[in-house]
């Protein structure tokens, strides 16, 4: 018996199975059938190689570029991850979630100081009061672990 969330994922990876049919050329297309590859068919791989190939066509899809930076990070890749978000914001400075992810990898890596000054780039650029509050408290955390 499949949950529901297998459920809605098979259908997902049809649906966008199908919309490839119609247009390959699509890469956000491409970028939504790797994620659920990776995320929950089984075949994490397979998500992988279609979020690459997307990049080797397009270097500039921040969405790309994004979840192959947060796939590293779940697989301990660090170094890559960092590669990512940084290419993201070298691309677009204003996208302020990549900072976010970028202080957060340092922090796993160890490097307090770096995620520091990162998470406060972050504080500067953020509009959203909550998560820069939440931001506060974690550079605390980190000032004094």
């Amino acid at each position: 018996c499949k949950t529901s969330a297998h459920y809605f994922i098979d259908n997902a990876i049809e649906s966008y199975n199908k919309a490839l049919e119609l247009d390959s050329t699509n890469l956000d297309t491409k970028v939504n059938l790797g994620i659920c590859y990776v995320e929950s068919s089984g075949e994490p791989m397979k998500g992988i190689m279609l979020l690459r190939e997307v990049v080797s066509k397009d270097s500039t899809h921040i969405n790309a570029q994004l979840n192959l930076g947060l796939f590293a990070v779940q697989s301990g890749q660090y170094d890559k991850a960092i590669e990512r978000f940084e290419r993201i914001l070298q691309m677009k400075p204003e996208f302020t979630e990549a900072y976010l992810y970028l202080g957060q990898t340092y922090a796993s890596m160890g490097k307090k100081d770096k995620a520091i000054e990162t998470l406060e780039k972050f504080k500067k650029l953020s509009n959203d009061a909550a998560i820069s509050a939440e931001v506060t408290e974690y550079i605390n955390q980190l000032k004094n672990s």
